[in-house]
């Protein structure tokens, strides 16, 4: 379908200042992207109550816990945000992750893990493995039936199937039983076809995903190697709903990964919401319809299993 009239109003907004700020060699820094996402939660609607939360501590890792019902065993997710790896932080995401917690009825554990460049990979992959391999015995005085899953977005979607994938190389192990990666980043190389038909006037530009990448890699890491598109599946990985956005540049690997972890036999779906661009998840006040119904996707998929057949 169409790109979303409103989304595409504010790109027609948005793209004359990107390109304005290029011609007078505006250049990236780590901080300005930090505040350019930022900015994004803008957009997000007033925040969803939830009964109970806290910053605590788990594994060396700061994280923040969001309880919807204190005195009942839940089960736990973990949610890892996006950011090109080098943005976001508990803040940016805290919108997403009350949502969360309210789709589910299940305790949300949000991981500040450490950012490039600063900490560049595999930093912030370690931490969220940390704080994973802590769980559920790590939140302490939160009842919980023991049961863990996942659900994260972008740069964080990267994460989270980087542990599948080790799980899968027989190199780590994961207590997740259900995971959703959102429009998520899954190849380091930069190969999908959609990054060169939708890589310029979408948000999510390639240049910055380059730029991105450019910053999370030490110069002599193997990109391809860490790419979880590039495998190993395994017919026992974690039930995961991939869900991809129609002009979003990453779709296309998307896709991908989930024909080769299908034919591998993995449990995953994929949904692709039509219309939609890369981060559309921050754009509640714009798209309230589009986002309400990706949060009632994600509550019924990790409560129940069920992941719709389309949008």
């Amino acid at each position: 379908m169409p790109l979303h009239p409103t989304l595409r109003a504010h790109l027609d907004e948005l793209n004359p200042r990107a390109e304005e700020a290029a011609r007078a060699g505006v250049v990236a820094t780590p901080e300005s992207a930090r505040a350019a996402l930022a900015a994004l939660a803008g957009f997000a609607a007033a925040p969803v109550d939830v009964a109970r939360v806290d910053d605590a501590v788990i594994a060396g890792v700061p994280v923040r816990r969001y309880v919807p019902v204190p005195d009942e065993e839940r089960d736990v997710v973990l949610f890892v945000h996006g950011g090109g790896h080098l943005a976001g932080d508990l803040d940016v995401y805290d919108f997403s992750a009350r949502r969360t917690a309210a789709a589910t009825g299940m305790v949300v554990v949000s991981v500040d893990y450490r950012r490039a460049p600063e900490a560049p990979f595999p930093a912030g992959l370690t931490d969220v493995y940390a704080v994973l391999r802590a769980l559920p015995e790590g939140i302490d005085g939160i009842p919980t039936t023991g049961h863990v899953h996942a659900m994260a977005d972008s740069g964080g979607a990267a994460k989270v199937a980087s542990i599948a994938m080790r799980v899968a190389a027989g190199e780590w192990i994961s207590p997740i039983r259900r995971q959703v990666l959102l429009y998520p980043s899954l190849d380091y190389t930069m190969s999908g076809a959609s990054l060169r038909e939708l890589g310029t006037g979408h948000l999510l530009t390639a240049e910055r995903v380059a730029w991105y990448f450019d910053h999370y890699f030490p110069a002599d890491a193997d990109r391809r190697a860490a790419s979880p598109l590039s495998g190993p599946y395994a017919a026992d990985m974690p039930e995961t709903l991939v869900i991809a956005a129609e002009y979003d540049p990453l779709r296309s690997e998307a896709e991908e990964y989930v024909a080769r972890a299908r034919a591998a036999g993995a449990p995953v779906s994929l949904v692709v919401a039509p219309g939609m661009i890369h981060a559309f998840a921050f754009f509640e006040t714009l798209i309230p319809h589009e986002t309400d119904r990706l949060y009632g996707i994600v509550g019924r998929f990790l409560r129940e299993g069920v992941a719709p057949g389309a949008w």
